[in-house]
C-alpha cells in the first residue's frame, strides 16, 4: 500500500513538472489564430499591408500578455526594439535578460522588407545612435561586452501595468509604394492599432 502511494505520488509529481502555464498555452493559441488568419489572407491574395497588419496584431497581443504577466508575477519586463526585429528582456539579478521560455517569446524576427521606426514618449529613437552611446570609448571594455549581452528596453512594461508611452511603425518598402502600420501605447497600459486619436 505504501508503495503504491508512493509510485502515485511520483507520478502526479512528473505530471505536474510536464505541464504548461497558462501564458504558454496563451500564447499557443494566440499565435495559431494569427497563423490561420496569414493563412486565409494569403489564400485570398494577400499584400504588404496585410502582412503589416499581421505583425502590428502579432505585436501587440504578445506585449499585452506578456504586460499582464508583469502585473501578476510583480517583475519588470521590457521590448528591445531593433530596426528588422524586436525581443523581450525581463529584469533579473541587476540586469535585463532574454526572456526565453520558449521560441514564442525569442527574439522575432520580421519578414523580408518589413522595417520598424520607434518613437518613445514622443522621441524619435535610433536603436545604432543610442548603441552608440551606450557603448562608447568611455566605458570599459567589459561593461560594453555586458551591455552588448543585456541591452535596455526602449519600451518598459511594469508591475503597475503602466508601460512607456510609445508608437511604433512597421514599414514595408519592397513594393510600388511604401506602407505604414502604426502601433501606440500610453503610459496606462493600453495599446491600439493607429494613434488613439483615432480609435477614439
Amino acid at each position: 500500500m505504501t508503495l503504491a502511494t508512493g509510485t502515485c505520488s511520483n507520478i502526479s509529481k512528473m505530471q505536474r513538472s510536464r505541464g504548461f502555464t497558462l501564458l504558454e498555452v496563451m500564447l499557443v493559441v494566440l499565435l495559431m489564430g494569427l497563423m490561420a488568419a496569414a493563412v486565409t489572407l494569403s489564400i485570398g491574395g494577400g499584400n504588404q499591408q496585410q502582412q503589416l497588419l499581421r505583425e502590428a496584431q502579432r505585436f501587440v497581443a504578445v506585449t499585452e500578455t506578456l504586460a499582464d504577466e508583469a502585473v501578476l508575477s510583480g517583475q519588470f519586463v521590457g521590448v528591445v526594439i531593433d530596426k528588422n526585429a524586436y525581443r523581450y528582456v525581463i529584469y533579473l539579478d541587476d540586469k535585463w535578460q532574454p526572456l526565453q521560455r520558449d521560441n514564442l517569446l525569442g527574439e522575432h524576427t520580421l519578414p523580408a522588407g518589413i522595417s520598424t521606426d520607434l518613437q518613445v514618449e514622443g522621441l524619435p529613437l535610433d536603436q545604432e545612435e543610442e548603441q552608440a552611446s551606450l557603448f562608447g570609448d568611455d566605458k570599459p571594455f567589459d561593461q560594453r561586452q555586458q551591455k552588448q549581452r543585456h541591452p535596455e528596453p526602449q519600451i518598459m512594461l511594469l508591475p503597475s501595468g503602466e508601460m512607456s508611452s510609445f508608437e511604433l511603425t512597421f514599414i514595408a518598402s519592397g513594393g510600388d509604394q511604401p506602407y505604414e502600420q502604426l502601433v501606440s501605447g500610453d503610459n496606462l497600459g493600453r495599446m491600439t492599432l493607429g494613434s488613439f486619436d483615432e480609435s477614439d
